[in-house]
């Protein structure tokens, strides 16, 4: 029993100088605190710069726009030339490009200055008329492709006017937009 008393003052004073670490461990862990504050503050500023800088360098929607154009128009000369697989090559290639301009801008504003729901317009547009050019071009239907492209561009000018540009009106290309592709199915060169 002696012992056990003896002990006890040991047990006290050691519980206490725990006690006593802790409490002075605690203390830099609360200044450590202003340190990680200003590194957040820092990763944030940081990140905002970063965003910024991917901003200026990001291409406008006019430039995604100019790509459908460019595969929509030469979709059109490849279906009148019966080229099915350069039409489908065009035809994939536009709504993909219609994609990063809404992944560019997402929520234009129209011409109420209420924003317009851009991935929804495409939405309906591309599982109907364009979902029908697509038919068209797998059915190798050189009747019924005509009908259907001209449908595509009566909805495209639909998305134009909700976004408050009527003035961009899409029409059946009179000229391919790019001569270099040859246009004929059965071309031999180059091999």
């Amino acid at each position: 029993m002696k012992l056990g008393f003896r002990l006890l003052p040991l047990f006290t004073c050691a519980f206490a100088l725990s006690g006593a670490l802790a409490c002075r461990q605690a203390q830099p862990a609360a200044k450590a605190a202003v340190p990680a504050d200003d590194a957040a503050a820092k990763e944030l500023a940081t990140m905002k710069a970063d965003i910024q800088t991917l901003k200026d360098k990001a291409t406008s929607a006019s430039v995604a726009m100019a790509d459908v154009s460019f595969h929509w128009s030469n979709l059109w000369f490849a279906g009148q030339n019966k080229n099915w697989p350069l039409a489908n090559y065009y035809y994939s290639e536009a709504p993909n490009h219609v994609r990063w301009l809404i992944r560019i801008n997402p929520i234009p504003k129209g011409p109420d200055g209420m924003p317009v729901d851009l991935k929804g317009i495409f939405d309906a547009i591309d599982t109907s008329t364009f979902a029908a050019v697509k038919s068209a071009i797998d059915k190798k239907d050189s009747v019924q492709f005509p009908v259907v492209y001209k449908a595509s561009l009566e909805s495209c000018y639909s998305c134009h006017k909700s976004v408050g540009r009527p003035y961009l009106r899409p029409q059946i290309p009179k000229a391919p937009p790019q001569t270099i592709i040859n246009l004929d199915p059965a071309a031999t060169w180059p091999q």
